[in-house]
């Protein structure tokens, strides 16, 4: 007659399987209470949720030309940004992109009083059949 035996798993794992998991949870705890007291505004993000409110519903943008021998052909001279009075006086980013998406170029400034602005590009030489795509980031 033979003797069957089964295989049990040691009475002591589940606790301390149990206690791994409260450990790993209470060590948890600290991160979610650092990460719920970090500064969130309308005007800057961070972690966090909050309505962010926007000073235009639409910025308008675009690029005007210059000649250049040094490339030879048209450079991107200046970008007109046109937004609203209530972007006045905050700073935007303008970037200037071409194949693939790649940075071509960015000039960093504030927008007037009336909320526009003119970056100028012409230092960059940038050739104009070389931009895909330019975009104003407005941020204050």
């Amino acid at each position: 007659m033979s003797t069957r035996y089964r295989h049990q798993r040691p009475r002591g794992r589940k606790k301390i399987l149990a206690a791994a998991v409260v450990a790993g949870a209470a060590a948890m705890v600290p991160t979610w209470a650092f990460a719920s007291t970090l500064p969130l505004t309308t005007k800057t993000l961070g972690a966090g949720a909050a309505t962010v409110a926007s000073c235009n519903t639409a910025a308008t943008i675009s690029y005007n030309t210059a000649y250049s021998a040094a490339i030879p052909g048209y450079k991107v001279s200046t970008t007109p940004v046109v937004s609203a009075i209530a972007c006045a006086n905050m700073a935007y980013r303008v970037t200037l992109s071409g194949t693939a998406s790649a940075t071509l170029a960015e000039v960093t400034g504030t927008l007037d009083n009336a909320g526009a602005a003119s970056p100028d590009f012409s230092s960059s030489n940038v050739s104009a059949s070389a931009v895909l795509g330019v975009s104003v980031v407005i941020s204050g």
